[in-house]
């Protein structure tokens, strides 16, 4: 009976199954049946048979073996890649495999852009695309799916695929390419659109989609493939809200000087020593475009951020640097001082109002007369109710507290000890401070590096190998709020060359009187310090702890002294930086002489 039974299930299983395995689990099963002198397959059986045959129906990813990472490959289009004339509405792909779409909404790129989304169906291992759009005539169209096609066993991609027609006679053959970097970093921008506009006016981005579009690699890298002899406006974008149009405060721009016009592909030729054509090699015909990528900003003056930092005295964050300063309306009486304190870079403010008696305040602070926000806020600081149920204070105190430039117990023996406070001082008796070398007393040179008297400086030529200490007895510093410093002491190390590392710098540029903004980078790029110069110059950076360190050069190009972004209306590109070719890896004891040759920026 067994000999009966196995051609049957051999042609039940043959359809769609690994049909093998099946024929091992009957010619196990089966004789045990045989056996049995009235023949009948328990009804558990039978459903378990059948259910076997119905799941070897759907495709199903196998088990056991090697995995499989071989992408789905494409056996026919219709119409055919690269058709001309093309008239339908729609267009398919076949497979070898079951595919399936993946960030499809991310990943496809369609160029020239159309208005609506493609519609996707699957029929098998076949993939339909249908527009829901008329084409433009005598157009070449260029549809990228990126890595959105994959299979669906282990969603290996098909990576890169395009498909190509024309609605006309003729498959438009010219291309460019080039790179997009970030114009503050110099690193590779990803996934940005790079796109072109063969109508050409200024405000084009703001308003229109454009004519051809691609999107940036991993490293940066574009390729605008299929384009129609011209001159375009080039632009890149960074879009917030995937509708191809300049729109949004958050996106990043780069533009070129100039109108760019596309090239021949590269042409081959073939090698004389060699008769195979495998020997041909490509002659590039034109070179990348480079675009640097940066952020406008909004060129009008603006109070970004007004805030209490502690009880009368408040801070005033503006975009920019602040021209002319000026209070009105609400201020107090003459009877009761505002002191005025800029940062180094001028676009942010610091206000004491050590005389003030009431709870809040109402001015009117301006730019040159002309930016002007009215301020209302509380004097001092909201404490919230778990704080007064514990009897805590409500108000906090503006107590004197001293701090210092010493790090981990070191100080660099060529810089002096810097003190310094929080709030300005009324007074301060800095000959009662007490200094030691070792258990030796000495006398440093002292003083205030500003009227408010909030930095004193200690110079002294401090040794190798000594242990210094500081004693402040109390009472020594007293606020503008009339707090006074409580008693405090404090000891530090100069640190030693031979734990240390320099750098020494012959830096020369191309162009002499013009200003440079150096800067040393340490870990995650984070500015060391920076100095500007103008011409040939050697920059030498001692007692560097071991590490690795970059150098960045700024072309300061109207001398404000800091980095400047770009204006797309004004055609204004963002400043040039560059890098030193080398990170360079200190180590104790360690001395580094390099040249630096600052060359010409190149225009994008």
């Amino acid at each position: 009976m067994a000999e009966t039974i196995y051609p049957i299930l051999h042609k039940s299983f043959k359809m769609r199954c690994k049909w093998h395995k099946i024929i091992i689990f009957a010619k196990v099963m089966i004789p045990m049946f045989v056996q049995i002198k009235s023949f009948r397959l328990p009804i558990n059986l039978l459903f378990a048979i059948t259910a076997l045959v119905f799941s070897c129906a759907n495709p199903v990813a196998p088990t056991g073996g090697p995995k499989d990472e071989t992408p789905p490959a494409i056996t026919r289009t219709t119409p055919g890649n690269q058709s001309t004339n093309f008239s339908s509405d729609r267009f398919s792909l076949s497979f070898t495999e079951f595919v399936t779409l993946k960030d499809i909404s991310n990943q496809l790129i369609v160029s020239p852009p159309l208005g609506k989304q493609p519609e996707f169906l699957q029929k098998g291992k076949t993939l339909l695309c249908r527009f829901k759009e008329p084409l433009r005539d005598n157009t070449t169209y260029n549809i990228f799916f990126g890595n959105a096609i994959v299979d669906i066993t282990e969603s290996n991609p098909l990576a890169g695929y395009r498909y190509t027609f024309a609605t006309g006679p003729v498959i438009d053959s010219m291309q460019m390419s080039g790179v997009l970097t970030n114009a503050f970093t110099n690193q590779p921008v990803k996934g940005a659109f790079v796109m072109l506009y063969d109508s050409i006016y200024d405000s084009i981005p703001y308003k229109s989609r454009p004519y051809y579009l691609t999107r940036t690699s991993d490293n940066g890298e574009f390729s605008l493939n299929n384009l129609r002899d011209g001159r375009y406006l080039m632009f890149a974008l960074q879009d917030g809200n995937a509708d191809y149009l300049y729109n949004q405060p958050n996106e990043d721009i780069a533009f070129t000087d100039s109108l760019v016009i596309p090239i021949l592909p590269p042409r081959k030729v073939q090698d004389s020593t060699s008769k195979s054509d495998s020997s041909a090699i490509l002659i590039p015909q034109g070179k990348g475009i480079q675009l640097r990528l940066f952020h406008e900003t909004d060129s009008v003056q603006k109070l970004s951020k007004s805030s209490l930092l502690r009880e009368r005295v408040v801070s005033l964050v503006y975009r920019y640097p602040v021209k002319k300063f000026s209070l009105s309306a609400g201020l107090p009486s003459k009877d009761e001082r505002v002191i005025v304190l800029f940062n180094p870079t001028h676009d942010s403010l610091q206000l004491w109002f050590p005389d003030i008696t009431s709870d809040s305040i109402r001015m009117i602070a301006a730019d040159s007369g002309r930016t002007s926000d009215t301020i209302e806020m509380g004097i001092k600081p909201r404490v919230s109710p778990t704080a007064r149920t514990k009897g805590k204070s409500t108000v906090v105190s503006n107590a004197l507290n001293i701090k210092n430039n010493i790090t981990g117990a070191r100080l660099r023996p060529d810089r002096p000890l810097i003190i310094s406070f929080a709030d300005p001082l009324k007074h301060a008796h800095i000959d009662q401070l007490r200094f030691r070398a070792d258990t030796v007393m000495i006398k440093p040179e002292m003083e205030f590096t500003d009227t408010l008297q909030m930095q004193l400086l200690v110079n002294y030529p401090w040794k190798e190998g000594v242990t210094y200490s500081v004693t402040i007895s109390d009472s020594v510093f007293t606020n503008i709020f009339g707090s006074t410093n409580d008693s405090v002491a404090f000891r530090f190390t100069p640190y030693t060359e031979s734990e240390t590392s320099m750098l020494s710098l012959n830096i020369q540029v191309a162009l002499q009187n013009t200003s440079y903004i150096i800067q040393l980078l340490g870990e995650k790029d984070k500015v060391l310090t920076q100095q500007t110069i103008t011409g040939d110059t050697k920059i030498t950076y001692k007692y560097l702890s071991p590490g690795k360190y970059r150098l960045k050069v700024i072309y300061d190009n109207n001398g404000n002294g800091y980095w400047d972004t770009g204006k797309y209306l004004l055609k204004r590109q963002p400043e040039y930086v560059a890098f030193h070719p080398k990170v360079f890896e200190l180590r104790a004891n360690w001395t580094l002489e390099e040249d630096w040759f600052i060359s010409l920026p190149s225009a994008p």
